[in-house]
């Protein structure tokens, strides 16, 4: 009987040795839980930043474009019609230019008629 209760009590001890790793075991999957939880505290936290930053970009972006349509495309626009005119001033220049120079050309045909003649009656 004496065997019997050593045995009873060897297992009893044996239960109880496995109920205490039972529960350090327990505790290490509450600790890991925990920082499981914290982890994704700290991703969601991340996470949150980077949707803030996002939203912050696409404001940029936005305004960016708002002054592209607003600033940099009308004066793109100005400075084209200001090379258009531009061109259009050198063209009627030109054109002076020529009827000048072809109004020179009659006058200096004339003149050199005028010499020949004066010189052929200075003869």
């Amino acid at each position: 009987m004496e065997e019997v209760l050593n045995e009873i009590l060897a297992k009893l001890n044996s239960l109880e040795q496995g109920q205490k790793e039972l529960r350090h075991g327990q505790q290490a999957l509450e600790a890991g839980q925990k920082e499981l939880t914290q982890g994704q505290q700290a991703l969601e936290a991340g996470q949150l930043e980077l949707t803030q930053g996002q939203d912050r970009l696409e404001n940029k972006v936005d305004k960016l474009e708002i002054r592209m349509e607003s600033e940099v495309i009308e004066k793109i626009r100005t400075l084209f019609d200001g090379y258009s005119h531009r061109g259009d001033q050198i063209e009627r220049l030109q054109k002076h230019i020529d009827q000048r120079f072809d109004s020179i050309e009659i006058d200096t045909g004339y003149l050199v008629s005028r010499v020949a003649r004066l010189e052929k009656l200075a003869k």
